[in-house]
């Protein structure tokens, strides 16, 4: 009778250590799982940034290219059609710049509205 009690306190003991190695290992699966979710956020803000950034860039890319488009460098002769090199008035290249950076705008705030719903 002796030997089983001894048999049983180190079942025992060693299911109090698995329990408390398990309490262990799921505080600490917490603990990674909500710095998870912080780097996650941090990684959002970072993405939807540079999001940003990178939809100004084209903005500016576009109205520059149409602000600054180039005469032909040899004017043709004063008979021939010069339509497809004609000047682009500023005031005009500003409002399809303009109107080119609110669409591309619309369109990103769109999709982040998308991937917001999604979260």
């Amino acid at each position: 009778m002796f030997g089983k009690k001894t048999y049983m306190s180190t079942l025992e003991s060693r299911k109090q250590a698995l329990l408390a190695e398990s309490e262990v290992n799921r505080i600490e699966l917490i603990k990674d799982w909500e710095a998870l979710k912080d780097e996650a956020v941090r990684v959002k803000k970072h993405l939807r940034t540079a999001g940003s950034i990178a939809s100004s860039a084209a903005v500016l890319a576009t109205v520059t290219s149409l602000v600054l488009r180039r005469r032909p460098e040899h004017p043709s002769a004063p008979g021939e059609n010069n339509h497809a090199h004609a000047k682009v008035p500023w005031v005009a290249a500003a409002l399809n710049g303009a109107r080119v950076a609110a669409s591309l705008f619309f369109k990103v705030r769109s999709m982040m509205r998308e991937r917001h719903r999604m979260d």
